[in-house]
């Protein structure tokens, strides 16, 4: 399940090949993944970043990793073409084994990021700017 809660409220939920989108103040959407090969696509890269399948990653991303143990980043740009008119890249940060960040941003140059591991609010940099989320998720620090 995805929720959205700024600017607007949205819920995305999976369940198998169905997804059932809820957009506060309209009708509740269903549709098959079939009709969204997109984001059959994406869903099936974030199981591969999990369970660590390069070949499927490479499948649909161009894949770029920089960084060092400590901190490290994994670049992940569309390959297809559907797909980028969707999202432009997804940048993933994270220190030794554990990822911290998700960021996923479209090409209008809007982004999402999940962060990981967050216990409450007081985890998060105090000002949630894009700005501080970024140097927070690629450095662990508030700027």
């Amino acid at each position: 399940m995805r929720e959205v809660v700024d600017p607007y409220r949205e819920t995305t939920t999976l369940q198998g090949e169905n997804v059932r989108l809820e957009r506060e103040g309209g009708k509740p959407r269903s549709f098959s993944l079939n009709r969204a090969p997109e984001l059959r696509g994406m869903l099936s890269s974030f199981g591969a970043l999990i369970a660590g399948d390069l070949g499927l990653l490479e499948r649909n991303f161009v894949v770029t990793t920089s960084g060092t143990n400590d901190r490290w980043r994994i670049d992940l740009v569309p390959i297809d073409d559907k797909l980028k008119r969707r999202l432009a890249r997804i940048e993933v940060d994270g220190s030794l084994d554990r990822p911290r960040c998700f960021t996923m941003t479209e090409p209008d140059g809007d982004a999402s990021v999940m962060a990981l591991g967050v216990q409450g609010r007081a985890d998060l940099p105090q000002s949630i700017s894009r700005e501080s989320l970024a140097q927070w998720c690629s450095t662990g620090a508030e700027p």
